[in-house]
């Protein structure tokens, strides 16, 4: 099993107010990024890639750990995160977890991960997102994105549109940044990534491209504490929690 970490981004929306990457925001004593690298650690993943492009030496100074692999995404100004993973995939070899570097969860996670062995695309999503949100003071119909799923076999209808009054009802987690990709599934990635042929493109949206194309991507509701860093109101909500 290989990890993935997506850290190549400048995260223009918090950057100016931390001065650092904002994979690098101390949580509970230690880096984001530390946290979910010594949590995949203590399931076993100890296969480990780290993209990184903004500020790199930032991150490898802090980290100073040999047993990381370095990806440097040269274009991190004019791809997104999507890309990023693709640069780690090309070489990939064994089942990937592709995972944001902003977020902060339990390690059982990815133990489940290891074990659930999905031959699909497998999503997780969060089931108490509305009170992750709540907490984190972000207005559900300006921020978050839906997740349907088809209850008959945990899979995903509908991912990354926006959220309005008529499907709200309809919403049953949120993404969590966070992708399991099968081995035989890595070469379909890639050649659909080539296909849609556009640098800036969200993780949802291409997920959800996937999914028109009939590609099949499960999903399971995760019940445990996740939190996402994405702007300076949710560090200062977070640190108000008390977690």
């Amino acid at each position: 099993m290989k990890l993935i970490l997506l850290a190549a981004g400048k995260s223009s929306r918090i950057f100016d107010k931390i001065k650092t990457n904002k994979c690098l925001i101390n949580i509970k004593r230690k880096p984001l990024i530390r946290h979910l690298i010594d949590n995949a650690k203590k399931v076993g993943i100890e296969d480990i890639d780290l993209v990184v492009g903004f500020k790199s030496n930032n991150i490898k100074k802090n980290l100073n750990d040999s047993s990381l692999n370095y990806i440097q995404n040269k274009k991190y100004n004019s791809t997104d995160m999507v890309f990023s993973s693709i640069l780690a995939l090309q070489k990939c070899k064994s089942d990937a977890i592709i995972c944001y570097t902003d977020i902060f969860f339990d390690k059982k996670i990815f133990k489940y991960l290891i074990k659930y062995k999905s031959s699909n695309i497998l999503v997780p999503h969060l089931k108490s997102w509305k009170k992750v949100w709540n907490s984190r003071k972000k207005e559900i119909f300006d921020d978050a994105e839906t997740f349907i799923t088809n209850k008959q076999n945990n899979l995903i209808v509908e991912i990354g549109k926006k959220i309005n009054k008529a499907n709200y009802k309809n919403v049953k987690g949120q993404f969590m940044g966070i992708i399991y990709l099968p081995q035989k599934k890595i070469k379909g990635f890639i050649n659909s990534y080539e296909y849609y042929n556009k640098n800036k493109v969200q993780f949802t949206e291409f997920l959800n491209f996937l999914n028109l194309k009939n590609n099949k991507i499960s999903t399971f509701s995760y019940n445990s504490f996740w939190y996402e860093f994405d702007d300076i109101q949710d560090l200062k909500s977070f640190k108000n929690k008390n977690v």
